[in-house]
This record gives structure tokens, sequence and C-alpha cells, in this order.
């Protein structure tokens, strides 16, 4: 850690030298005041928005404060179009604000607005936000928009994200690379330390604001993760006053869901609250066929299998923001969740030699699971004098506890030698976790640019006591079985620094930025004997960014990162997984972390009905972490081992396109594809080959909106066959439906479809060869069927104005601009649905 602080100290002080005496700014200035064209009297709450001339998105508003005046900051060069509303007043409009090198401070002075004779007292302004928002580094995507998703879980709505993809076990993929580092609200957190496929399942989609996806995010964040990284943002007031909402869902498969938010906000406090409840039953189904082919023996594995989740989830997050002064805030939050999940697994297997029946083997599984995860934040803000200067800090605790029973039960018949035996066991998981993240972070503006540095220390420590209990056929009870129970310890502590430097030349930006590392691991596999592991390195972690405006409308960008996977728990744990006869598991503590470099070339065009991003990338991970499965021994055929190995390399190379058309104010499509080429390095030592093949997955949704007050949604996505070490995964694809209609203004029913044909099926071929045999696997699996889901929607409160001037501020940021004389014009928002000012009375 003092070698850290020492570099870390070292390059910010270089920095400091070099940069401090240059002049401070962060962006373009555009400020004024509101006053009364009359009596010359403030006019203050106004709404004072900014929109980019070439692409017409919004870009910055606000609200005048008391005296009326308003300060636009952070602004890049560019052409903009301001505008100034304020209820029973004619709007004020902009046009042609140039910001430029030569030119970012711009006074307005005092801008006069004349009531309008015969304008009604109140006007509510409705537009759909933009569902994706693309950036060259991040993507948004705004939840509300996403009908197929209303009613699900967080699984749900990844599933409908541009570049992500979700297995049949709910793990997560970006752009077909999985170990994806998972955020909440930008930082790590126990809702990620557990088993993030169950906890996502029982997260609400609707107590989510955003997901946002960093394909090569900077030094600026943490270096986990070989793909990337996924932020789900929660839900959090932003509007003045007292607002609310709530909904309720129901539909197929015993699915219900409740969400319901209340919150007020002043110019001292911010109180918000958020409970999300979650129900639902998921049926799945699968086979394998398996065959094996060793001297003159032909074996065959022919294996069925039924099931059904039962999730039930609850989140609860609530917090409150203080303003200290006008530039130092403090926050405090809560986020709890609360789960269970029950499943019944059912199935058979039938083993055969050169066509004879030799066994039959019936399993009835049942296990009952909760969880609960706790975080608690404190979160502390302070803007200085100068423009864009900042310190942030962060002090993070999270716990979660994990409990589950299992009751196993196998039936064998054996039919050569005619037997019968019942083997019963009870598995008794007790998992527990705590985390803690400390951070501070400081951006400092200069001149055409900026100079960003922090530090951050993570805790994460995990206890997994796992007991297993047998049944004794003699006496008819349960005896401890020593030789399946263990427990596995987990420790991880990480302390990290990094500076970043950003600046504009013209219109080429340069940013380089480097983070130090330094991780210490330790685990132990608590037995008679105890045996620890410990994994301790230091590294640094580079990352640079080129970029150049080549118009108003097109930027191109390359990037350059390191990263790093490190391997979990259950991948490090030595322990020899029994449960099932058939397939043993056992982790490898001797596991190194993945080392990746990626490459990253981004374009990005705006037209006036299309947006499009492409990108070409490249990753290579040295030490790349594989599952591998081989025979238990040589001579048995019926049982595999499935462990985790570090092969020598394995890299992707692809395109992506996503782009957004809107050809009509009604109507809008959201493409997502991506190519590319997979190449794993084998190894002659676990019987891996080389394996290689192209890849690619896409998704398309349609957007309509046929009058005001109806909007419908299509998505349709196809998973191409891929390679894995063993063998390829083949392709899915499926389509989901979903439909919105405004009862009124507050009130709304919506109901969506997904999996509309129910096509959405995990398969796959797996081939293994060995000196002694070879064998070939087929294997189909899905987690869930189709699934109907219907929510109304109520949404209540003043929407952070006062009753007599109400209006939605937010919505306004994207209406359109109104003609010289004041009057609004109709026309397309950003979203792509169409805007409807209507006079309300």
């Amino acid at each position: 850690m003092n070698l850290i602080k020492s570099i870390f100290f070292t390059l910010c002080i270089f920095s400091f030298i070099n940069l401090k005496a240059q002049q401070t700014t962060d962006g373009g200035t555009i400020s004024g005041k509101l006053v009364d064209a009359a009596t010359n009297q403030p006019l203050e709450l106004a709404t004072v928005s900014l929109v980019n001339k070439s692409d017409n998105h919004p870009v910055k508003s606000m609200q005048t404060d008391l005296n009326g005046s308003f300060s636009l900051t952070g602004i890049p060069d560019g052409r903009y179009l301001l505008r100034a509303t304020y209820v029973s007043y004619l709007s004020f409009l902009k046009d042609s604000i140039s910001i430029t090198p030569a030119n970012r401070t711009i006074s307005l002075g005092n801008i006069k607005l004349r009531q309008g004779k015969g304008l009604l007292k109140e006007v509510v302004v409705t537009a759909q936000k933009s569902q994706i928002q693309l950036g060259i580094d991040k993507k948004s995507f705004n939840v509300e928009q996403s009908l197929v998703s209303q009613g699900g879980s967080a699984t749900d709505l990844l599933a409908n994200v541009p570049s992500v993809q979700v297995d049949v076990d709910g793990n997560l993929s970006l752009r077909g690379s999985s170990n994806v580092r998972v955020l909440i609200n930008g930082k790590p957190s126990a809702l990620t330390g557990g088993n993030i496929a169950d906890i996502l399942q029982s997260i609400p989609a609707s107590s989510i604001e955003t997901i946002e996806v960093i394909t090569n995010p900077s030094s600026k964040y943490d270096a986990e993760g070989q793909s990337g990284i996924i932020n789900i943002v929660l839900k959090k007031n932003v509007q003045k006053g007292f607002t609310g909402s709530a909904s309720l869902s129901a539909g197929t498969q015993n699915t219900y869901n409740g969400n319901a938010s209340i919150a007020y906000q002043n110019s001292k406090v911010n109180v918000y609250a958020n409970y999300s409840y979650r129900k639902g039953t998921r049926v799945g189904d699968g086979f394998s066929n398996k065959t094996t082919i060793a001297d003159s023996i032909n074996q065959t594995q022919n294996q069925v299998q039924n099931q059904q989740f039962t999730f039930t989830g609850q989140n609860i997050r609530g917090g409150i923001d203080i303003n200290l002064d006008p530039k130092t805030t403090l926050g405090f939050s809560t986020n709890v969740n609360i789960r269970d999940r029950d499943r019944l697994q059912t199935g058979s297997t039938l083993i055969t030699q050169n066509g004879i029946l030799q066994q039959r083997i019936g399993q009835n599984n049942a296990s009952n699971g909760s969880g609960t995860n706790l975080d608690f934040n404190m979160d502390f803000s302070h803007k200085y004098k100068k423009k864009g200067e900042e310190l942030t800090a962060n002090v993070n605790y999270g716990t979660d506890k994990n409990n589950n029973f299992d009751n196993l039960i196998s039936e064998y018949n054996d039919y050569i030698t005619p037997s019968y035996l019942l083997t019963q066991q009870n598995n008794t998981t007790v998992g527990k976790g705590k985390n803690w993240n400390i951070q501070a972070d400081y951006t400092l503006p200069l001149t055409n640019g900026k100079l960003e540095a922090g530090v951050r220390s993570t805790i994460n420590n995990s206890d997994d006591n796992y007991v297993v209990d047998t049944l004794n056929n003699t006496s008819g009870g349960f005896d401890y079985n020593p030789f399946l129970s263990n427990r596995f310890i987990y420790k991880e502590n990480i302390n990290a620094a990094y500076t970043n430097y950003q600046h504009q030349f013209g219109n080429f930006g340069l940013q380089v930025g480097l983070r130090l590392e330094d991780a210490h691991i330790r685990t132990s596999l608590v037995d008679s004997v105890t045996v620890p592991h410990k994994q301790d390195y230091f590294r640094v972690y580079p990352s640079v960014f080129l970029s150049e405006k080549l118009s108003e409308d097109q930027t191109l960008q390359l990037s350059y990162s390191r990263r790093v996977s490190r391997p979990r728990d259950r991948q490090l744990s030595p322990f020899l997984d029994q449960s099932d006869r058939l397939n043993y598991q056992q982790g490898n503590p001797d596991l190194r972390p993945e080392d990746t470099h990626s490459f990253e070339l981004s374009y990005i065009n705006y037209w006036k009905t299309l947006t499009l991003t492409s990108s070409l990338y490249y990753r290579l991970t040295n030490g790349n972490i594989q599952r591998i499965t081989t025979p238990l021994s040589p001579t048995n055929l019926d049982t595999t081992l499935t462990t985790f190995e570090n092969i020598k390399s394995a890299s992707n190379a692809g395109y992506e396109l996503i782009a957004k058309v809107s050809p009509s104010a009604a109507l809008d499509f959201t493409a997502n594809l991506n190519v590319y080429y997979r190449h794993i390095d084998g190894d002659p030592a676990l019987g891996l080959t080389t394996t290689s093949g192209y890849a690619w997955n896409g998704n398309l949704t349609g957007n309509y909106k046929p009058f005001k007050k109806l909007g419908i949604q299509l998505r349709g996505d196809y998973q191409g066959p891929q390679v894995i070490p063993q063998g390829k995964m083949k392709a899915m694809y499926g389509l989901d439906g979903g439909v919105k209609y405004d009862i009124t203004k507050q009130l709304s029913f919506s109901g969506n479809v997904r999996d509309i044909f129910n096509t959405r099926k995990f398969r796959s071929d797996i081939n293994i060869n060995t000196p002694y045999f070879a064998s070939n696997q087929v294997s189909e699996r899905r987690f869930s069927t189709r699934t109907a889901i219907f929510t109304l929607a109520y949404r209540f409160g003043n929407n952070g104005i006062p009753q007599k001037r109400k209006k939605d501020n937010q919505q306004q940021d994207q209406d359109n601009a109104p003609d010289d004389s004041g009057t609004p014009q109709g026309g397309a928002a950003t979203g792509g649905g169409p805007q409807q000012l209507k006079p309300k009375g």
C-alpha cells in the first residue's frame, strides 16, 4: 500500500506542477437572467433548456434561482439552441449560439419574457424519454421505455439491453464474453457479491432507472471485468416537491409484482424511499444425450429433466441527501434485498451398453433457499469556487447471508445384476459475506481539459459452510458425512489509486490514465487439516483514449485498456462435489487471474432521423479461465469431472453496430448487431485442441405510437452458433412484445409477453477425446417458458413545482423548439415518440 501511495501522489504532484498554472475552464458557459418584460421582476423556477443543433438532443437544462438567474456550465464546443419557458409567458428562443475555443463564455444578460394573452394558466408537456442514449465510451438504456420488460426482473431487463446476453442460468456476458463487472449505482455492492443470477432475478425491473454499459472503461473505473462493466442505476428522486408512484403487475406462471415510491425534495433536503415486491414461477426442461465409445463398448446416457423455480424477492431502498451549503452535499442511503427461491427438479437417466439397458437412475430433488443483502452508503460531494472542480467520497458497507437446504433423492435400478438402491441426501449451506468500499475522487478543470485522481480500497470476505447428511439405510436416520461436507473461506483486499488526464486540442481529444492495484487474496478449505492458499500481485492498468471530432455530427475514437478477471470462490474451492454421481465438480485453488488487453475503434454519427454507433474491437486474454470436463478415470465411462483451468490465451475480434432510426414521429427502430471471431488456444496436457470460429448475435426493437395514448413494442433477438473449448453452442432466438395505454395523465395500463413462440432454448454439442475413449454429448435446456404479464401504474404528486405552476420539466427538456412567435411546435422527441403539448382544463 505504501508503494501505491508513493506512486499515486508522485503522479498527482507532477500533474499539478505542470498544469496548475493554466487557466481553468471545463467547457463553455452560458448565463443570463429571466425577468418580466413589464415589471423587470425576476422569474424564479423558470425552465432554461439547451439543445444541440446537430442532432436535436437536449444537452443541459435547469431552473432559474430566486433571482431569475441561470448558468449552464461544462458545455462542449458546438452550436446550440437555447429556450426559456415560464407558465403564462411566451417562450424565448435564442438560435445558433456557438461555443468555440475562442469564445467559451457567453452572457445573455437580462432576458425579458412577455406574458401571453389568452394563454391557458397551465401547460402539461408529455414526451417519451429516449430509450437509448449512445456515446463513444458509455451507452445508457432507459428502463421505462422497455415495454417488454415491465413487470419482469432485472434479468429480463438486461436480456433486452444491446450488447448484453443472458444464459440459461441467468449469467451475463457482454459481446459474447463472460466475466462482466456488475456495479450498483456505480459502486461495488453486497448485491453483486453473492449469487448474482439469483439476486438479479429477485430485483424487479420497476426499481431500476437505467442500465449503463461500458465496454472499454478508462482507468477511473475498476480494472475488474474482462469484457467491461454493467452499471445498474436504481431509482432515486430528482424532482423538486412531493412526488410518488405505484404499480401492480400480475401474469401467468404465478407472477405478481408491486412497486411503490415516494419522495420529497426542496433546496435543503432530498428524501426518497422505494419498495418493490416480486414473485414468480418459472418452468424449465431439458435433455442430454451422451454417447461414449471405448474399444468394443458403445455406451449411451439419455437424460431428461424437468424443473420449476419459484422466486420471491423484496427490495427496499431509501435515503436522504442534505445540502450543507450550496456547494456541499452529504447523503445517506440504504438498500435491502430479501429473496427466497424454491426449486423442484425431477429427471431420469437411462444407461445402455451396446444396445442393452444397464441401469436406470431416477432423481427427485427439492431445494429451498433464502438470502438477505444489506447495503449502507455515505456519500459526500463538494464543489469548489472554480467551475468543475469537485471532491467526492463514498463509504459503503454491505453484508449478505444465504441459506439453502437441498433434499436429494436418487433411485438406482441395475438390470444386469438385478438390484435396487435408494439414496437420500440433505445438504445445508450457510453462507455469509461482508464487504467494504472506501473511495475518494477529485476533479480539477484545466485549460481545454481536466485532471482526475482517486483512491479506493475494497475488502470482501465470504464464509460458506456446506453440511451434508446422508440416509443410513440400516437405521433409517441421517448421518453426518464428512467426506461430502466442507467449509470454504474467501478473503480479498484490493487497494487502488488512479490518475486520469484529458486534453482537447481543437477537434482532437486525448485522455490517458493509469490505475495501480495491489491485490491480496486468501482462500482456505476448512477440513480436518486446513489447506490455505494465497495470491498476492501488483499490477498497473493503463488506458488511452484518442478522439477526433470529424464534424458537428461525427466523432471517431480509438481506445486501449488493460483489465483483469479474478477467479471467484466457487472456481477456487478444491473440494470435490460428488452430489451428482454422474457429474462431479471441483474448483482449482491455483487458478490465476485473467489478464486482458482490450482495443476498440468507435464511430458515432447523428443524422436527422438516424443515430449510429459502430465499433471494431479486439480482446486478448492471457491465462483465460475455462470450464474443463474430463472423465473421472480412464476406466469410468459413467462419471465426468468438471473443473477450471487457465489456458494459454483466448481472443475475440469483432464488429458491433447499434443504430436507432426514426422514420416518423410515431415509429422508431433500434438495432444491435455483433459479429465476432473467437479463438481459443488448445492445451494437449488438458486434452484441449485449438478451436476457433465466427459467431454473431443481434436484436431489433421497434416502437410504434399510433396515437398519443398508445405505445406498442416488439423485440426479436438471435444468438448464432459459437465455439466453446470442447464444442459449440447452437443457435437460439426469441420474440417479445408489449403494449402500453395511458388511461389518464397519471394512470397507465401495460401488458407484455416474453418468448411469444416458446423458442428460447440453450443447446450445446460437446466432444471429448482422450487416448482411452471418445464421447459426444448433445444437450438442450431452457430456464423458462412463455410468460405474460399485465401492469397497472399510477403517478401522483406535483412533479416538483407548486400546484399552480405545475409542469414536467424533465420532459420539457426534450420538447421541440417553438416558432418565433413563441407558439410551441409539434414534432418528434429525442426518444422517437411523438410529443403532445396539451392545454389542461
